[in-house]
């Protein structure tokens, strides 16, 4: 979890009375360009970016290696602040006769992706958990290290399903059970020759070493996959209904496009947060190349994890200019660095799209080998909380919020007024009449640009004698965002 409090954000209308002259936007990041490129002898085969995960004060940076073909291992970058990444030399793997890098162990196994996350459960010698998948290891299975530096696979798999692409996996608090999101598919929404639709499917479970229900008496499953042949689980199939669908496209989506991942958060207790990839397909072969196309990346939200909303269709992050890194193909990854007035995001991409060279069904596509400073992952940066605003014509407008308790000495606000912009607040009673001393007429202007703008009244900004009250706030404004609202000193 990102942060463990009660601050107010508004990418739904969950804690919003009125709005008037008032609109919800979603605000795109800032790019930054490349934050770890690829230096080392060690990277030259393959370097995938995986997720961020934070320990002891500091952050870890995962991302896959492939030593050779069949050969995979883990290495990780340090940081402090999100921004600058060092490589420690861990001695935990041996490469080319030395154990003087960051190399993670992860016991030969031949996985696809996975996820590392630290459980706050979990005994000592289990704190880390790696979720994989893999079809050459069977299906999604877990890893575990006291440490993040050693993983030990644990006997037999959770999943036998074949599963692809990033998954999103976490210890949720709220529920006190295990989260993994992970791909699935809607064979009711073909696009053609694809015989169905990518989707996110939401696994819970409170035990990871065992295995997962899913519905054996589901309607049209796969037909079992022949593209396996050979590796000892032939019978593995796709996941169509055997497990709940949390998101996929829908009437609103363009017919040739899916949803490839997840890339999700929990943000604080009741937000989660996701940034999927939206998938839009390209004619295949003989017209261009087979399972090809374009990937951005799209924003999504829910109060439970379960319920997912992406009320806000357009990207999130854009493909680059024909000169930049990104210019046909990104997946965000899970884990976010947060700063004092901002917040760094991390995504992979490429200058290939999703099928590119892919001609015959299967094929595998030669790709040109990594080179010394190309990038591992591109960062971006978002505002403190800044994902969404609720935004003021520059005419004016009014937001009201449901009631609250207030909780501290001081209300704040995360608000950007600019200069031509500015706003005054008020406290309401829960039947809407001004608290004396709080009213639009008491507030001093609001105006500037500030992540934790503590709001006065004549001057005032101590709310002692409101501890424990229910309120309202009121916010007139014009040209203004507003991002959040912080109830207690340690939201901010």
């Amino acid at each position: 979890m990102v942060f463990d409090d009660n601050r107010m954000l508004f990418f739904d209308r969950r804690d919003i009375e009125s709005l008037d002259g008032v609109t919800l936007t979603m605000n795109p990041p800032v790019k930054r360009g490349p934050c770890l490129q690829v230096e080392k002898d060690w990277e030259l085969k393959g370097a995938r970016a995986l997720c961020v995960v934070e320990w002891e004060g500091a952050y870890r940076f995962y991302y896959q290696i492939s030593l050779d073909e069949d050969i995979k291992c883990l290495a990780f970058a340090v940081s402090r602040d999100g921004i600058a990444w060092e490589r420690p030399e861990l001695g935990m793997v041996e490469f080319n006769g030395s154990t003087a890098n960051n190399l993670v162990s992860i016991e030969g196994c031949n996985q696809n992706e996975g996820c590392v996350f630290v459980d706050p459960t979990a005994p000592d010698d289990q704190r880390f958990k790696l979720v994989g998948h893999s079809q050459y290891e069977g299906g999604m299975y877990v890893m575990t290290s006291p440490d993040g530096l050693r993983f030990k696979r644990h006997p037999g798999n959770l999943l036998t399903f074949i599963l692809d692409n990033h998954n999103t996996s976490f210890y949720d608090t709220r529920i006190g059970k295990y989260a993994i999101y992970s791909r699935g598919w809607d064979r009711d929404r073909p696009i053609p020759p694809m015989e169905g639709s990518r989707t996110v499917i939401r696994i819970e479970t409170d035990d990871l070493f065992s295995r997962i229900a899913w519905d054996e008496n589901a309607p049209d499953p796969w037909p079992v996959s022949k593209k396996w042949e050979g590796l000892g689980h032939e019978d593995m199939r796709r996941v169509n209904k055997e497990l709940p669908t949390v998101i996929g496209p829908d009437e609103l989506d363009p017919p040739e496009a899916d949803i490839y991942q997840l890339a999700g958060v929990q943000y604080l207790p009741d937000a989660y947060l996701a940034f999927p990839s939206l998938y839009y397909h390209h004619p295949w072969a003989p017209e261009g190349f087979i399972n090809d196309g374009y990937l951005d990346l799209q924003f999504a939200s829910s109060r439970d994890g379960i319920n997912w909303s992406r009320d806000f269709r357009g990207s999130y992050v854009r493909l680059d200019l024909p000169d930049g890194p990104c210019t046909k193909m990104m997946h965000m990854l899970v884990g976010m660095v947060p700063h004092e007035h901002r917040i760094s995001q991390y995504h992979l991409g490429g200058r290939r799209s999703h099928g590119e060279g892919r001609v015959a069904a299967d094929t595998k596509v030669e790709r040109k080998p990594p080179s010394i400073g190309d990038p591992i992952v591109q960062r971006v940066e978002q505002r403190m909380d800044g994902f969404v605003s609720a935004d003021s014509a520059y005419t004016g407008g009014t937001l009201v919020t449901k009631p609250f308790a207030v909780e501290s000495d001081r209300l704040s606000v995360n608000i950007d007024t600019s200069a031509s912009g500015d706003a005054r607040a008020a406290l309401l009673a829960e039947d809407g009449s001004e608290i004396p001393g709080y009213g639009l007429g008491d507030s001093d202007r609001i105006q500037g640009n500030d992540t934790s703008y503590s709001l006065t009244w004549r001057g005032k900004s101590d709310l002692s004698e409101l501890i424990g009250k229910r309120v309202k706030l009121l916010l007139r404004s014009r040209n203004t965002k507003l991002f959040a609202v912080y109830r207690r000193r340690q939201d901010i």
